[in-house]
């Protein structure tokens, strides 16, 4: 057992006015005695984790709730039940038919097997919907991510201050963020704009290649009409310091964080790194299903004072190792000081809604007694839309790098907003379980493949929503593709489809995916056909915003820009459901600084006298 790790000290019994929202489910057992810390924050991730550890290096105690245990996996692509919760999300409403296009849906089988594809399916299997893998481990997401480390636009961070007033949003402060807590890997020491002291390890793996471009590579530069020398591109920092990077459309280094050995680096190694320090007032307490925020009600502002959860191990629906009618046992931990919410932009919107947080509407569907009725909480959903570009024929030797460009129709001002990533036989079609049993069709002849990610996406149409007041059941999530932005968000995935296909066509390849029925056009574009093809093919695995920071007279904005939960008090959410907007391509880097900014500011008010005073 790591240090600290379910030690604590038991406080005598604490009467508190709660209000309880109820649910049916079954009985767990009870532990009566309830511990009590200064701080106890719900999930480990990127979001929990880091604020957790500077919270107690600051003094304080924490007690961080994490549902997973500490299982590790290796490789990328891998989604193992030790390490993944698999939700099942639908694309677009209830009864629209593209919900039933998508080429890689996910059924159970009459045996309780997953398997995959449009139709075919075993007879009496049912249809899950869209496999969306989350982590469920020590480390969150930030354990089985691509580790992909792409600092947003300057104006998405501009974009908070902008809605708010709160200047430590400005870009210029959210980049000495970022320097403050990066261990930079791959740039000369003193590089401006990079910190090299930090705990968040950045490296760049093609530092250590051949620096030499594929066919595709010389294409991109061609057209982009790029000057500098492939081997200079291939390393190009995207993380640059500059006035003119957010507008430049140009070949990278892949940056992802990672150790300079190439090892993952995630929130995981910050929290264990503090727990091996017995003088860090810090516990971690594993297999913990956090199932409704504790209230007091007794003033004229209800005050977060503690957090309920269920302690056992594999206890969500949506872990693919729960034994039916597992329960665990019911405890309690008191919060002295404030309750940080960070379980993700599906589990933090849930939790809210169980504690009485929420649509007053909805919560009375489910008779869950209401708190505060916040409208936008599982609201406001974005996510980075993704496609890939599929042809048939030969890349030539080289690496293929990564690329960010900008279309015609970018979503702020003159942004480029469309990141490429490929290769010979890089087909990223989205995600399905590595344990499902069915034939999935062949690819191609010498496949090459170009996978492409919406930044900068506006549709913010989608939701998190209760299926019931059970903690242990999944939410419904419904991501409504497109349904507001799509002179954006379809155009420009439209336009990346037609450049693709004239780089393909320019060097021996021919175009396979998106199929096209009649001619492509001068531009590359096939009309119709492409739109009808994104519409049924677009995937995504970046959530964010579902307990979105808005401006004050906003009534679907859940947070103040210092992350705390509107209408209450004691409560802040920390964590990718919390952004304005998606940041950018990539959230990890994003979340990793604001979990670092919310700390930085809940010690500085304790500093200051004006943190809430404690219970």
């Amino acid at each position: 057992m790591a240090p600290n790790t379910k030690k604590s000290v038991i406080s005598k019994m604490v009467s508190l006015a709660l209000l309880i929202a109820g649910f049916a489910v079954a009985a767990p057992a009870v532990e009566r005695q309830t511990a009590e810390y200064d701080y106890v924050v719900v999930g480990s991730g990127p979001g929990g984790g880091p604020l957790a550890v500077n919270l107690a290096k600051a003094g304080y105690s924490v007690f961080l709730i994490e549902a997973g245990d500490a299982s590790v996996a290796n490789g990328f692509g891998q989604y193992p039940p030790a390490l993944t919760w698999d939700f099942f999300v639908n694309h677009y409403p209830e009864g629209d038919p593209r919900n039933n296009q998508y080429s890689h849906l996910t059924w159970k089988t009459p045996e309780g097997r997953y398997w995959v594809g449009r139709t075919g399916a075993p007879a009496g299997s049912t249809l899950l919907g869209v496999y969306y893998p989350r982590g469920a481990t020590l480390g969150g997401s930030s354990m089985i991510n691509a580790m992909c480390t792409w600092l947003p636009s300057d104006s998405d961070w501009n974009y908070v201050y902008e809605l708010t007033g709160d200047a430590t949003w400005k870009a210029e402060n959210m980049r000495n963020i970022f320097t403050k807590i990066e261990h930079n890997n791959y740039m000369p020491k003193g590089t401006a704009g990079h910190g090299f002291d930090g705990f968040f390890q950045t490296s760049m793996g093609s530092m250590r290649g051949s620096g030499k471009g594929n066919k595709v590579m010389d294409a991109y530069a061609s057209d982009l009409k790029l000057t500098m020398p492939m081997s200079d591109l291939l390393k190009r920092d995207p993380n640059v310091l500059s006035a003119d990077r957010d507008t430049t459309s140009s070949i990278y280094g892949l940056v992802q964080h990672q150790y300079s050995t190439g090892g993952r680096y995630s929130s995981r190694d910050y929290v264990q790194d503090a727990q091996k320090n017995t003088s860090i007032p810090l516990t971690v307490s594993l297999n913990s299903l956090a199932t409704r925020v504790l209230f007091d009600t007794t003033g004229s502002t209800p005050r977060a004072t503690g957090v309920e959860y269920l302690e056992g191990k594999s206890l969500y629906a949506a872990d693919n190792r729960r034994t039916a009618g597992a329960t665990g046992t019911k405890k309690t931990v008191t919060a002295k000081r404030e309750v940080i919410v960070a379980g993700g932009t599906f589990n933090s919107p849930q939790l809210l809604m169980l504690s009485g947080v929420g649509p007053a509407d909805h919560l009375k569907q489910f008779n869950i007694s209401v708190i505060k009725d916040l409208p936008g909480v599982g609201q406001n959903m974005m996510d980075n839309q993704e496609m890939p570009i599929v042809g048939s024929g030969n890349g030539g030797t080289g690496e293929a790098g990564v690329a960010m460009i900008r279309t015609s129709h970018p979503a702020h001002g003159n942004e480029r907003d469309m990141f490429l990533m490929g290769g010979q036989g890089f087909l990223f079609r989205g995600f399905w379980p590595d344990n499902q049993i069915a034939r999935l069709p062949a690819d191609p002849p010498q496949p090459y493949g170009v996978s492409m990610v919406k930044g900068s996406s506006v549709n913010n149409k989608g939701w998190v929503k209760l299926r019931s007041a059970n903690p242990q059941d999944t939410p419904e999530i419904n991501f409504n593709h497109y349904a507001a932005g799509a002179e954006y968000d379809l155009e420009a995935m439209k336009d990346v489809i037609g450049w693709v296909r004239r780089i393909y066509t320019a060097i021996g390849i021919t175009p396979q995916e998106p199929p096209c029925s009649g001619t492509i056009d001068a531009n590359g574009k096939c009309g119709k056909d492409d739109e009808d093809w994104l519409h049924k093919q677009t995937f995504g695995h970046h959530p964010t915003s579902t307990n979105r920071i808005g401006a004050d007279n906003d009534t679907m904005a859940v947070l103040d820009s210092k992350f705390r939960v509107r209408g209450v008090a004691g409560l802040r959410v920390v964590d990718a459901s919390a952004f304005a907007r998606i940041p950018g391509v990539f959230p990890v880097v994003s979340t990793f600084m604001i979990s670092q900014k919310a700390s930085d500011e809940m010690i500085a008010e304790l500093k200051a006298g004006t943190a809430i005073k404690p219970l």
